[in-house]
């Protein structure tokens, strides 16, 4: 597969990250199932890291049951069991929740417009009113495709398109 399809705008989760988000006192991190094509079954996930416990419990409370976990990173134990899967050669990817890339949606959009316009036409079953716009962004972990068109709105799991 071509890196074209396998585009992925996410920020690689290292060791070296970690470190970063601790010295700027980011000590939970609330770590969920994350799918993209590339990515094997059950192997990929998405962490977004939260100053305050109260924070990463809010965003837990928004996921399905065993979909993801919050770990405290200033405590040893979960912390080198997360370091303990990123080890070379681990079959687990993990990502963070932003983008180091300024250009993403825009590549991503290019990359899948034939894919979005297919789901859109096929699946959506929104009246076209005046075109659509599709917005890509990271809601609770999951990254989305906010899809409008007049006044109609839907949002999907941006995986579900492109997969």
């Amino acid at each position: 597969m071509s890196r074209l399809f396998t585009y992925n705008p996410f920020e690689p989760l290292t060791p070296a990250f970690i470190d970063i988000l601790t010295a700027r006192a980011h000590h939970y991190l609330v770590v969920q199932q994350f799918r993209y094509p590339g990515i094997a079954e059950n192997k990929g996930f998405m962490a977004t890291a939260y100053p305050a416990a109260e924070q990463a419990h809010d965003h837990f409370l928004q996921l399905r049951p065993g979909e993801g976990k919050v770990l405290q990173l200033h405590q040893g134990g979960d912390r080198e069991k997360l370091l303990s899967l990123m080890v070379e050669g681990s079959s687990y990817r993990f990502f963070y929740s932003t983008t180091p890339d300024a250009d993403a949606c825009r590549k991503l959009s290019q990359t899948y417009k034939q894919k979005v316009n297919t789901y859109i036409r096929s699946q959506l079953h929104i009246k076209n009113d005046g075109g659509y716009d599709v917005t890509l962004k990271v809601v609770a972990g999951r990254f989305m495709a906010i899809i409008t068109s007049g006044q109609q709105r839907k949002e999907v799991l941006f995986y579900d398109i492109i997969r």
